[in-house]
């Protein structure tokens, strides 16, 4: 039995043995099928546009003078939304994104103003890379102009890409002081009646002077302390406007690398008392209140 059983499994196996390699030989004789190039319109479709892409779609429709306004207003929210990922944003001077980018601060048309001014601010925030391409490409003049656009705002967006460009990034930094950045913005602060923008002005001061505290001095010549003094004069009644004043006042006093004239200091007084008997509760603290105090006596 046992050698039955054996003989039946080898004719088995032979079997087996014989119909595999005719298989293996008809494959090996059988002429290979060349691979269908792909329609690269289904590969978009199975894996998804890469963002590099959608970002070069986005611009085109930005740049055709036959797109709908609709449609550029989507194209910038989608390329606004896509460059906040930091490596999107560095890769816009790689696609040579920049200068189209830039020619749209000078658009005819106030929104598209704004939301070039916009993709600048989102673009370059945080970010050296972007900062370093913005700066070579000559992007900081042309958003400074916008700061004397006509809309509020495009100037307050204008503010958002300045703030964006030149935060924490010394050359940028440095050329916004030769073309008088720091009197452009002492000067909307003295003239400028819309608060938002104001607001925003301020607190990139503060942020400014932290960053660099030699610029003390040039915005003591410019009347700093007293501009804050008229704003908190004007706008009592505004606590986030009061508050963000306060602080850079504050902020001033830490940094100042010169004493600060008597005049000034007169200037600001009465303004700072009012502000600490109205909001004493609810902006800074009791050290930063007597700190405050203490300099302007």
């Amino acid at each position: 039995m046992a050698e039955q059983k054996t003989l039946n499994e080898l004719l088995k196996w032979s079997i087996i043995n014989q119909a595999t390699e005719k298989e293996d030989a008809s494959a090996a004789n059988a002429t290979v099928k060349p691979m269908e190039k792909l329609d690269p319109g289904l590969i978009d479709a199975i894996l998804g546009k890469s963002e590099s892409q959608m970002m070069l779609e986005a611009l085109q429709v930005i740049k055709n003078p036959h797109s709908t306004n609709d449609e550029k207003d989507l194209a910038w929210e989608d390329f606004e939304m896509l460059i906040q990922q930091i490596d999107n944003a560095s890769n816009i001077e790689n696609m040579k994104m920049w200068p189209p980018i830039l020619e749209e601060l000078k658009n005819t048309n106030p929104k598209y103003r704004e939301q070039a001014a916009w993709v600048c601010g989102t673009a370059t925030q945080n970010n050296p890379k972007a900062q370093a391409a913005f700066l070579k490409e000559g992007g900081l003049q042309p958003v400074l102009d916008l700061l004397a656009d006509p809309e509020p705002y495009v100037r307050a967006k204008a503010i958002y890409a300045l703030s964006g460009a030149i935060k924490h990034f010394e050359p940028a930094l440095k050329e916004f002081k030769a073309v008088e950045g720091y009197k452009t913005l002492v000067d909307i602060l003295k003239t400028d009646s819309n608060l938002t923008l104001v607001r925003k002005i301020v607190f990139l001061m503060n942020t400014l002077l932290i960053q660099d505290p030699s610029s003390s001095t040039e915005l003591a010549d410019l009347e700093l302390i007293q501009t804050f003094g008229a704003l908190l004069k004007k706008h009592m009644n505004d606590e986030d406007l009061v508050e963000k004043s306060l602080v850079a006042l504050k902020t001033f006093f830490d940094v100042a690398l010169t004493p600060i004239s008597s005049a000034a200091l007169a200037s600001v007084r009465p303004q700072v008392l009012e502000a600490k008997e109205k909001y004493a509760e609810y902006i800074l603290d009791k050290a930063s209140w007597a700190d405050l105090e203490k300099r302007i006596a």
